[in-house]
């Protein structure tokens, strides 16, 4: 059996030894040039990294990070494009006949590449616009997050749970970026009614400005706006902080911490709710009232 197949094999390839060592060759080309074509990807981007990162041209990180990626993908389409043409070229296929064919056949496929054109066209306007950029904290169309690549069809956003969404830059309707400007830590804070609320606002203020000249993500000034609200169960004082942007959570914590801190040395407390349950028609506790405390929800 083996025989039989050997022999078969040897007869076809001498038959057909020209169409293989033809085909051979065009695979071996078109190889070739696939490799070529990486090469070339990855000098040219490595060029256009350099190229920004040179000191004469100013820009910022987050601006860099975003015309890097535009960059790359720009180079990483038209060299593969190329590499399909070439390849169809060594495959004896007739581009100039195919090129003018495309403006027959492009009416056809235009009207299903509307979103593709939308796409690209959008992803223009957008880094032109300079809407957002790598490394911004957004929400798009309602889903917010990082910014992790911006192409010139897709714009890729992180999640914070680590999700990665690839939103069609032709379907961003709406964009909120969260990362131009600085943050406001907002800090509320109840205290009891009988507490003195120019002790407390005193506090308050010393506290969030020993945090300042520790911590450099407060970049402006620390306010004190004072109270902000009688409520059922505590006066509730409001301080504010001017932090660099996304930062204001984690001041927002610390400044929690450090008043309580600074509170309790004070004697000043932070109050608990009180309840009073009436139990009325008890054998065992006849007409008695009990006072239950109560976590602030």
């Amino acid at each position: 059996m083996w025989d039989k197949l050997w022999k078969f094999t040897l007869a076809y390839a001498s038959k057909h030894a020209d169409l293989l060592t033809t085909v051979a060759r065009d695979v071996g080309q078109i190889v070739v040039l696939f490799i070529a074509a990486r090469i070339l990807i990855s000098v040219l981007s490595r060029a256009s990294r350099r190229v920004l990162q040179f000191r004469a041209v100013k820009i910022d990180e987050r601006r860099r990070q975003t015309l890097l990626s535009l960059v790359h993908n720009i180079i990483r389409y038209t060299i593969y494009f190329i590499f399909v043409l070439m390849s169809l070229e060594i495959l004896s296929f007739h581009i100039q006949t195919l090129l003018a064919g495309a403006g027959i056949a492009g009416l056809a496929v235009g009207f299903g590449a509307q979103s593709v054109i939308k796409d690209l066209l959008t992803g223009f306007f957008i880094l032109f616009e300079d809407q957002y950029g790598v490394g911004d904290y957004v929400t798009i169309n309602g889903q917010t997050g990082t910014i992790t690549q911006i192409g010139i069809r897709l714009t890729r956003l992180q999640v914070w749970t680590g999700e990665v969404e690839s939103i069609p830059n032709g379907l961003v309707q709406q964009v909120t970026n969260y990362s131009r400007t600085n943050s406001l830590a907002v800090v509320d804070v109840g205290v009891n009614y009988a507490t003195d609320i120019n002790q407390a606002m005193e506090i308050m203020n010393r506290t969030m400005q020993d945090m300042k000249a520790t911590n450099p993500n407060i970049v402006g000034d620390i306010n004190v706006l004072g109270v902000q609200a009688l409520q059922a169960d505590d006066i509730l004082l409001r301080a504010t902080a001017d932090c660099k942007a996304m930062t204001q959570y984690g001041v927002q914590r610390m400044a929690y911490l450090k008043i309580k801190e600074a509170f309790d040395e004070a004697g000043i407390d932070i109050p608990v709710p009180q309840r009073v349950i009436e139990i009325k028609h008890s054998d065992i506790f006849p007409n008695r009232q009990m006072t239950v405390s109560q976590n602030k929800e």
